[in-house]
Order: structure tokens, then C-alpha cells, then sequence
């Protein structure tokens, strides 16, 4: 399958192709000036640059790596300063009593005229797109900024970023200090293109030049990753026409509203033909000779129009659940037991839902059944609510 690789920075994007082992550029320019690449029939990597990347290390009791994973997602919207995250973490080092873990995020809000344009398949962060056989730093200038980048292997140890006229051999040897005892273990600088810097460090044992083309390194390195951690999970996209959304919805939510009425009028069709039947039955044990006493069933007819009264009408209970559901929430299920009510809501404040329904006229009690879960692209939560009613 063929590769595109798009580089995203601050400015729009980037997209280049393999021609043979050659890697060319294809487009660039803005998010809204550039063809869709939707139609082309390939593997599409897209790499966030630096520019747009927040990253931190954080220490974890020690746990499989998908738990962290988890827990960072609970937490991410914290650790940095986007509204609404996407990340990608990897663990820097580990040991019995905790994990460190390495954590990119970077802001989604342009992902919609990302994906119209390149609907990429793979996000790489690009200090993850980097790698190298020994432990190296590689030194690189792109779009007007100097680049440092240490790893070993696949490993990320560190990286910082200069204006290209601000670097001096200070900023190096403070790089340097700051990988702490993996200092030791770097072998090699790899410089590409002309730096206007040397370095001087006498336990780097090789300084190689390298040449550069007209875009990122990171970019030769990212078909050799194993890009299956990288893989963009499956969405449901909506219409893009909003107002179609909103009254498909409407639609909806009537039909289901209609079927629960017409229910309802059954149910107290049902009820008042029976109460007709028991009061019928009941004027002919009244009437029948007294001399001769048949059955008393004037127990069981008084025990019939009880249970009868005793339940509230599902009419008023859906009036009474509509009065008092907060503004943008909504109810996606309702099923109702004699005096018990079970709710399934979507809303983003649980607590306020729970006590505006148990405050109902009405209502003896309102409680959450289970614990809320949270969607996290949305921040909206799906919960369900046990109300117990009263007469």
C-alpha cells in the first residue's frame, strides 16, 4: 500500500509521498486551501510538530501499561492547558515501586478540517517519529527553529527548541545536563544541515554532518515505526448539517413520545373497563337472593380497585419527568414498575438531574444506580437514576 506522510504545524500542512526510497512533497499550504486527499487509496501518517505538542513526565504506581493509559485519559484535561486533548504516552522508565511515564498531548479543535482534507489513519508526535540505532542527539533546523532530539532506540530522552538566532553553546551543554544519567550513555551527534553552532563536549564520542532536505528529519524515520500504537481509533461522524441532526433528533424523541402515550391510553382503557366489570359483578352479588349466600367477592373487588389507584399514570409521570429535567439533558430510556421509575439520562451534571427529579412532586426518593460514565470527548455522562414515586 502506498504512504502519505503530512507534517501538521502551527500554519496549516504539509503532505509528501514516497517516490521509490525518495520522499517528495505533494501540497502545502493552509487547512482551507488545500485539496482533499480523501479519493487516494493509501496509508496516511499524520505528525504533529513540535510546535503544536505539550509534554510532561509523570510517575504512576506500577500497572500495565493500557491502565496507565486509562488513567491519563481521566486526567489528561488537568495535565495540560487544551480544551479538548489528544495524547499519546509511553513509558520512559519503570521499576517495582512505580512507572514513569512520557506523555505528548496536543489540541483537536482543527481535527474536522484535518480529516476533510487528509483522513489520516496513523498520528505520530514528532518526537516519537524520530528514532536511531545507538543512543544520539540529532540537531536540526526547520521553519525558522532549532531542533534537539535525544533518544536511544526507540526511546525518548529528551528535547528542546530554539529560535534559530538564539542558540549558543550554553543552551547545549544546559540540553546535555538535562538528561541526567542517560547523558552518559549518548555516543553520537548527528547535525543536519548548517548550524551555526559546534559542539565541544568532550564525552560526545562522534559529531557527524548530515545532509537535509526541505522538511522535517523526523520524516525518514516514520515508515520504519510500528504503527499499530499509533493507529487512530474508529469514530461516528455526524452530518455536518447541524439543524438536520437537531430535528432527525426531534423526530425521534416525538415518535417515542407518541408510542408511550398511545400506550398509556390503552393501559387506562384497559383499567376503566375492568373497573366496570368488578362494579358489575359486585351490583349482582348485592342483588342475589339473600336466602341463599354465594360467595363474598366484594373483598377481592375492593382489593382490584385498590391496586388499580394505587399506581401512578405513565402520562404523569413523563409529564411530571419533562417539568423537571435540567436544561441539556435528556432521558434515553424510561421504565416504569408500579411505583418504582427507572431512568437512563444523558447529561453533563449528573448531581443537578438527580436532585431537580428528587424534588418532584411526587417523588419519596431519587437515587444513581451504578456510577456515571464519562465520555470524555464530550465531558457528557450516562447514568441511570431509580426514582421511587408515591401515590
Amino acid at each position: 500500500m502506498a504512504v502519505l506522510l503530512a507534517y501538521w504545524h502551527k500554519e496549516g500542512l504539509e503532505v509528501y509521498r514516497y517516490e521509490g526510497k525518495k520522499l517528495v512533497k505533494v501540497a502545502s499550504g493552509n487547512l482551507d486551501e488545500l485539496k482533499p486527499f480523501s479519493r487516494t487509496v493509501a496509508k496516511k501518517i499524520l505528525v504533529v510538530g513540535r510546535e503544536l505538542l505539550f509534554y510532561t513526565r509523570k510517575r504512576y504506581p506500577p500497572a500495565p501499561v493500557k491502565k496507565l493509559t486509562k488513567a491519563v485519559g481521566i486526567e489528561i484535561g488537568a495535565l495540560f492547558p487544551i480544551s479538548k486533548p489528544a495524547f499519546q504516552c509511553k513509558v520512559y522508565e519503570s521499576s517495582s515501586a512505580y512507572t514513569t511515564l512520557s506523555i505528548w498531548a496536543w489540541e483537536t479543535e482543527e481535527y474536522g478540517w484535518l480529516r476533510k482534507v487528509f483522513p489520516f489513519n496513523y498520528v505520530v508526535p514528532e518526537d516519537l517519529a524520530c528514532t536511531s540505532d545507538i543512543p544520539e542527539v540529532k540537531v536540526f533546523q526547520y521553519r525558522g527553529i532549532i531542533h534537539m532530539l535525544a533518544h536511544s532506540g526507540e526511546q525518548f530522552l529528551g528535547g528542546a527548541s530554539y529560535p534559530d538566532s538564539g542558540l549558543n553553546e550554553g543552551d547545549v551543554e544546559r540540553f546535555l545536563s538535562g538528561l541526567g544519567r542517560h547523558k552518559a550513555d549518548i555516543k553520537q551527534v548527528k547535525e543536519y544541515g548548517s548550524i551555526p553552532f559546534s559542539f565541544k563536549d568532550a564525552e560526545i564520542q562522534e559529531i557527524s554532518r548530515v545532509t537535509q532536505g526541505d522538511y522535517p528529519p523526523c520524516m525518514d524515520y516514520v515508515a520504519g515505526l510500528d504503527l499499530n500504537e499509533f493507529k487512530v481509533k474508529r469514530e461516528v461522524h455526524f452530518p455536518s448539517n447541524i439543524n438536520l441532526l437537531f430535528r432527525v433528533s426531534i423526530y425521534v424523541v416525538l415518535g417515542y413520545a407518541l408510542m408511550l402515550f398511545l400506550t398509556a391510553k390503552n393501559y387506562e382503557q384497559s383499567a376503566g373497563e375492568l373497573r366496570k366489570k368488578m362494579n358489575s359483578i359486585g351490583q349482582k352479588i348485592s342483588l342475589k337472593d339473600t336466602g341463599q349466600k354465594g360467595p363474598d367477592y366484594s373483598e377481592a373487588v375492593k382489593e382490584v380497585n385498590e391496586k388499580l389507584t394505587a399506581h401512578p399514570s405513565p402520562l404523569e409521570v413523563m409529564r411530571m419527568v419533562a417539568n423537571r429535567l435540567p436544561l441539556g439533558s435528556f432521558i434515553l430510556r424510561m421504565v416504569l414498575n408500579e411505583n418504582n421509575l427507572e431512568l437512563s439520562v444523558s447529561s453533563k451534571e449528573p448531581i443537578s438531574v438527580v436532585k431537580a427529579l428528587g424534588d418532584a412532586e411526587g417523588v419519596r426518593a431519587a437515587r444513581l444506580k451504578g456510577s456515571p460514565m464519562k465520555d470524555i470527548a464530550t465531558g457528557i455522562y450516562n447514568f441511570v437514576i431509580t426514582l421511587e414515586l408515591t401515590r
